[in-house]
């Protein structure tokens, strides 16, 4: 009996051991299986996204004098610079334009075909873009070159938000930060790889320009190789309300660790059981219910801010801010491209740090640097006539620009996002966050031209103080999302609407 009293004693001691000695949750790594069919996921969309939108920016004086010659044919006369103008400033709009249409069905596509269908049945659109390019030269028609950068943009557009949400539901839990930003290093890969193809010595040639815009072939078909890989297990199990399918999708995905999967498996059923209290979020309970209208205001914000911070304006003056540095011939349009390069090692060291330093401080330091940079672009280029040596200065921030959009501005956005809904609302979320986005690319686009021409350099001190209001708002009002279960990112939601000093 006493011995009794001594094990029952024992055993209730060892229960109430504090709880720093639990048992920690279970981490994965990125298996083989699942590294492939995450790059294929990328290569065919975010790769090809990169590629399809930068196509034009090396040889955009071949493709110009194409259209010249085109309306020269036609009209028998020359076509006028303003002419020229509005048609060049119509065909690089249509881009964005398309993709505020795309992002609009990337939701809707998402939950309709899945996240690996959705994907795959994208490249349908990719092919006839493609079609239209190529062809554009042997029709002599600038009017197919207009379409097919419509549909470029429509293709981009439903890429932008089914791509991150694979990404976002296939990995463990801790390496959904570093997978995620896979989406943005994809992308400006591509941007580089097409301007260096686009070079004179290689295909940016009035001949070998055709060849150039069929490339994007290549990912499209590569893509096709996502049809052996399992579906999104997030989608399964909750769309689709298949467990078992769930179950066989993350054995595989996880080299059949068993504890990986029984841990997925159940944090999948409480996110179950939660949404089963909640019914499927409609568009308007985005407007009238806070769980859902605090962390959508953020994500556009967040998704507003990458696109006003000038990143376009930065890369649009690239060429200049060389050539007034010094460099002549092509040598210029080398200088851009080493930025491209400067931007995807800079995106790699976001994707290997992010998920041990966290999205928003990410975000945050990107901002703030991204503000100090505008400012320095600003002030060295207005002075620099005056001040030759300030050139170079120009130069240097450029480069400090680059490295600080790609820290966390160019890849958090579209991880952030996934991050802040529950599989019931996350669909139509990224719909309207994506639209946003290409919204405000659309807006820049059309817009900084004019910008530019009434006020010059003093755009970047635009652009500055607009930074310095996202940074103040990344500071306030956006909350970390690291490891963090979307039952916890919605108390925190309900609970707080300030997250600075602790975003915990």
């Amino acid at each position: 009996m006493e011995q009794s009293l001594i094990l029952n004693e024992e055993l209730e001691r060892i229960e109430t051991i504090p709880t720093g000695y639990e048992r920690q949750p279970r981490k994965g790594v990125l298996t083989n299986y699942l590294l492939i069919s995450l790059l294929i996921a990328a290569f065919g969309s975010a790769f090809q996204f990169g590629f399809s939108i930068a196509v034009f920016n090396t040889p955009s004086s071949i493709i110009k004098s194409f259209y010249k010659s085109v309306y020269n044919e036609r009209n028998g006369e020359e076509m006028s610079n303003s002419t020229l103008d509005t048609y060049w400033s119509i065909t690089n709009g249509l881009v964005p334009f398309g993709g505020m249409i795309g992002g609009m069905f990337s939701g809707f596509t998402a939950d309709l075909l899945g996240r690996k269908y959705g994907l795959l049945s994208v490249n349908v659109i990719v092919l006839i873009s493609t079609i239209l390019n190529v062809l554009s030269k042997f029709v002599k028609s600038y009017e197919t070159i207009m379409a097919s950068r419509f549909l470029t943009g429509f293709y981009c557009g439903l890429f932008s938000g089914l791509l991150p949400l694979y990404l976002a539901e296939c990995p463990p839990k801790n390496l959904r930060g570093s997978v995620g930003t896979l989406n943005q290093l994809s992308i400006v890969i591509g941007i580089l790889v097409v301007n260096i193809l686009g070079l004179p010595d290689l295909l940016g040639t009035s001949d070998r320009w055709p060849i150039l815009v069929g490339l994007s072939i290549v990912p499209a078909l590569a893509h096709l190789a996502l049809i052996i890989f399992p579906e999104s297990p997030k989608y399964l199990y909750m769309k689709k309300n298949n467990p078992d399918a769930a179950e066989k999708a993350l054995l595989n995905f996880h080299n059949h660790d068993r504890l990986l999967v029984d841990q997925e498996l159940e944090e999948l059923k409480d996110e179950k059981s939660i949404l089963a209290h909640n019914p499927h979020a409609t568009w308007s309970d985005f407007w009238t219910q806070t769980r859902l209208r605090k962390p959508l205001f953020v994500a556009l914000i967040i998704q507003i801010s990458q696109q006003l911070s000038g990143i376009n304006a930065v890369i649009f003056y690239s060429t200049d801010i060389f050539v007034k540095a010094g460099l002549d011939g092509d040598w210029p349009i080398y200088g851009t491209i080493i930025l491209g390069a400067v931007q995807i090692l800079m995106t790699f060291v976001c994707m290997v740090i992010v998920d041990r330093a966290g999205r928003r401080i990410l975000l945050l330091s990107g901002m703030i640097g991204m503000c100090i940079s505008s400012f320095m672009l600003a002030l060295t280029r207005i002075f620099s006539e005056k001040i030759e040596w300030l050139n170079y200065m120009t130069v240097l921030s450029a480069v400090f620009y680059i490295i600080f959009f790609s820290i966390g501005p160019g890849a958090i956005p579209w991880l952030i996002t996934g991050e802040l809904f529950g599989s019931d609302s996350r669909g139509k979320a990224t719909s309207i966050s994506v639209f946003v986005n290409w919204l405000s690319n659309f807006t820049v686009t059309v817009s900084f031209p004019f910008i530019e021409s009434a006020i010059g350099d003093y755009s970047f001190i635009v652009f500055g103080v607009l930074l310095i209001f996202f940074s103040i708002f990344m500071l306030l009002f956006v909350p970390e999302t690291k490891h963090k279960p979307i039952e916890e990112i919605n108390d925190l939601f309900k609970r707080k609407t300030i997250f600075f000093p602790s975003s915990n």
